[in-house]
């Protein structure tokens, strides 16, 4: 318990402010009290020497009343100012916990993508370091070309995570520029530019009919959602699998859906899709050889286009995402 609270500088500082609260008040009862307390004694010995009309003779019995009185209030005082202050300590407290957590999950948070980002970036340069060595050793052809291929499959996969990390924290800081545009259109082409990688993964990618349906957005983001959806569903299928993709438009909607026959998620990492470096069983997390920012990025560009975005998804029966955005 010590040691967590000495390596828990959110705590300290609760504790800090709870106890600045409570010494705040503490001053402001003293005031308070002191003041009751003069005034109270100052009023009680000036009706004693009231020299005037009716002025009660016994004068002893009344000073003896006055200071029992005294006496009592200062006990009374004393036992609400020690409430008051006990009671302030705790609320003080709570309030300091409430104001630190959004400061305290946001470092969280960001101590977690750290840690995150270091693994994932970690693995890829460890092989690529340990081909070089294998080659400067004195490998042979076969391992120099080896070498190669690795180093040029883990650089494009490390060009691709810092790519997604610089979208992701672009589009936090920038707004998106926004323009009408036929996305329809858009889904057809992306899905045909996807349908070689599908083949690639003996996964059939389909393509339902849309007519044309306009949608104020940006081209380059929507593209990069679809990009991203379409290659998880990918990815995360079986052999011979299938990968759906649809649209549909209503009064003031416009519904986008991406389905496939997959490996599925479980019902305890669904709410942990969007997460940076997030990545569910094995079973998915080996699938696609992902960085898990996918749907992380596909979420912050459905947000950005005032959208919705939802994973429904059954164990090795398959994955339905969908994706409704204002209709132009």
């Amino acid at each position: 318990m010590a040691t967590s609270f000495r390596h828990n500088p959110f705590q300290r500082a609760r504790i800090k402010l709870a106890a600045f609260y409570t010494l705040g008040v503490l001053v402001l009862m003293v005031i308070f009290s002191v003041s009751v307390y003069v005034l109270f004694s100052r009023n009680a010995v000036d009706n004693l020497e009231y020299q005037g009309p009716g002025r009660d003779q016994g004068a002893s019995v009344e000073t003896q009343v006055v200071a029992n009185a005294q006496h009592r209030l200062q006990t009374i005082l004393l036992i609400m100012d020690g409430l008051v202050v006990f009671l302030a300590a705790g609320v003080s407290y709570y309030v300091a916990g409430k104001a630190l957590q959004p400061v305290e999950n946001a470092y969280t948070a960001q101590k977690k993508f750290a840690a995150d980002a270091a693994h994932e970036l970690r693995t890829p340069l460890t092989i690529m370091k340990t081909g070089a060595e294998t080659v400067l050793a004195g490998g042979s052809r076969e391992e120099y070309e080896k070498y190669i291929q690795d180093s040029l499959e883990e650089s494009e996969f490390l060009a691709g995570v810092v790519n997604d990390l610089l979208f992701l924290a672009r589009s936090a800081n920038n707004k998106t520029n926004f323009s009408s545009l036929d996305l329809g259109e858009l889904v057809r082409k992306q899905a045909q530019f996807m349908m070689p990688y599908a083949k690639t993964k003996n996964v059939a990618l389909t393509c339902l009919p849309a007519g044309r349906i306009i949608v104020n957005g940006n081209p380059d983001h929507l593209r990069r959602l679809l990009n991203n959806l379409i290659k998880n569903a990918i990815d995360y299928n079986r052999e011979n699998g299938k990968v759906e993709v649809s649209l549909r438009e209503s009064k003031d909607r416009v519904t986008m859906q991406v389905a496939d026959t997959g490996v599925g998620i479980g019902a305890p990492d669904l709410d942990r899709v969007y997460d940076r470096f997030y990545k569910a069983d094995p079973a998915r997390s080996g699938a696609g050889g992902g960085a898990g920012l996918g749907l992380s990025i596909a979420k912050e560009i459905v947000e950005a286009h005032k959208g919705k975005l939802d994973v429904k998804s059954t164990p090795s029966e398959g994955t339905l995402v969908t994706v409704q955005l204002p209709a132009g």
